[in-house]
């Protein structure tokens, strides 16, 4: 029986949140970030399960036209999560705390970042096809980068989970892992921006586009920050104009920073961050989007990053040898700079070590790195294959360390 393609759409929809929520909540009961699960229910419905046992089934269900569908929902999905994570992104956090979480952050970013570079100009020599394209020092950039970033989201749900964040070691974390969040989408941008142009002076004309953007953009959503505020205070909440115009505003600055040509995440980002800091206001927009946005669209981007992702690929004892130097360097670069520089400005050998283990966690900010990268065509599927692997053990592994050191999850109520 021949279905129509759209029918077969909302089937894979239906089975890719279904198996997203069944190994979320494994996940959970296994003390793991949620996002472990999504991640993991990617990869089973791509070829390195679903595709390796029944070829016919998969190509069936994830056909061309069928995975057209999906990755414009998916796309959605990660506008609406980086705009989200800007939202959620509070500068009350860094009050008190600037000077030593930037110092961590600096050394935390550049440290992974410049092991990524040489790491990859040792693949260029040694393994070249994990680098395709012209300009082999693009994909490096975009491998230093998945190396240097940390999941914020990811992190803040571990230290809510050990009742951290208001003791000083999870302060410092989340402060830490704020700047490390504003400073990666921006080198993520541009990184972009030099993929675009091939060189370091090409790539300047659209990095001031992007500034003067930001600009425009803080000046233009002001009347509507005051507007959100002035409600706010009356007791009353955004309306369904207002809803939509938060919402068509998240996707118009994607796509204006789209055409930039510093990618459209960038732009959803920049608009959570113009929202207003109103707690009030923010946990009401987050709570009218986070079901939607994490329970069905988000698992559409893991399904589609899945699907990207092949395991088979790695076939030989040269590239798992990669895969594991990928692993090694990403971890040891993160931290050693997060630790040298705890231990330096006096905190606690337990306290620093921790601090290391919570700003290697990837999860899902490395996977938006990794398929940017990919579909620039600047990485190849095995390197986004490695990158994959990477950023579920940083992400797995972040809990038990973080047990092993006393910081135990709390039980779940």
């Amino acid at each position: 029986m021949v279905l129509p393609p759209l029918v077969t759409a909302l089937l894979a929809v239906a089975l890719i949140i279904s198996l997203a929520q069944l190994l979320g909540q494994l996940a959970d009961r296994l003390g793991q970030p949620r996002v472990l699960g999504d991640i993991v229910s990617g990869i089973l419905l791509g070829p390195s399960l679903l595709g390796a046992l029944q070829p016919q089934f998969s190509a069936w269900m994830f056909s061309p036209v069928v995975c057209t569908q999906l990755n414009l929902l998916g796309q959605l999905g990660l506008v609406l999560f980086m705009f989200l994570v800007g939202l959620e992104l509070n500068p009350k956090l860094l009050q008190g705390r600037i000077p030593l979480a930037s110092r961590i952050t600096t050394v935390g970013v550049l440290l992974p970042l410049g092991l990524g570079l040489v790491l990859a100009n040792r693949f260029e020599a040694w393994q070249p096809e994990l680098l395709p394209g012209n300009h082999a020092l693009a994909g490096a950039l975009f491998m230093g980068t998945a190396m240097a970033i940390t999941a914020f989201p990811v992190l803040a749900r571990i230290l809510a989970e050990r009742n951290l964040l208001g003791q000083p070691l999870g302060a410092l974390a989340i402060t830490a892992a704020a700047i490390d969040d504003v400073v990666g989408w921006t080198l993520l941008a541009a990184v972009v921006a030099f993929s675009h142009s091939g060189s370091a002076i090409g790539a300047v004309p659209t990095l001031l586009a992007a500034v003067f953007y930001v600009v425009v953009l803080l000046g233009a959503s002001a009347p509507l920050r005051r507007w959100m505020e002035r409600r706010q205070r009356r007791g009353q909440m955004p309306g369904p104009t207002g809803q939509t115009l938060v919402f068509v505003g998240a996707l118009l600055s994607g796509v204006a920073t789209e055409l930039i040509g510093v990618h459209l995440i960038f732009g959803a980002f920049l608009w959570g961050l113009a929202m207003p800091r109103n707690e009030a206001i923010q946990e009401w927009l987050a709570l009218r989007l986070e079901t939607v946005v994490l329970r069905l669209l988000l698992p559409l981007f893991f399904a589609m990053s899945g699907l990207n992702t092949r395991i088979g690929s790695l076939n030989s004892v040269q590239l798992w040898l990669a895969a594991g130097l990928l692993l090694l360097v990403a971890v040891t670069g993160k931290f050693l700079g997060t630790w040298a520089v705890a231990r330096a400005s006096g905190l606690p050998q337990r306290e620093a070590q921790a601090l290391g283990w919570l700003m290697n966690t990837r999860g899902l900010t490395e996977l938006v790195v990794l398929n940017v990268g990919l579909s620039l065509g600047v990485i190849s599927t095995e390197l986004f294959t490695m990158g994959v692997l990477m950023a579920l053990i940083t992400t797995a592994m972040a809990g038990p360390l973080l047990a092993r050191l006393g910081y135990k999850r709390l039980a779940s109520p």
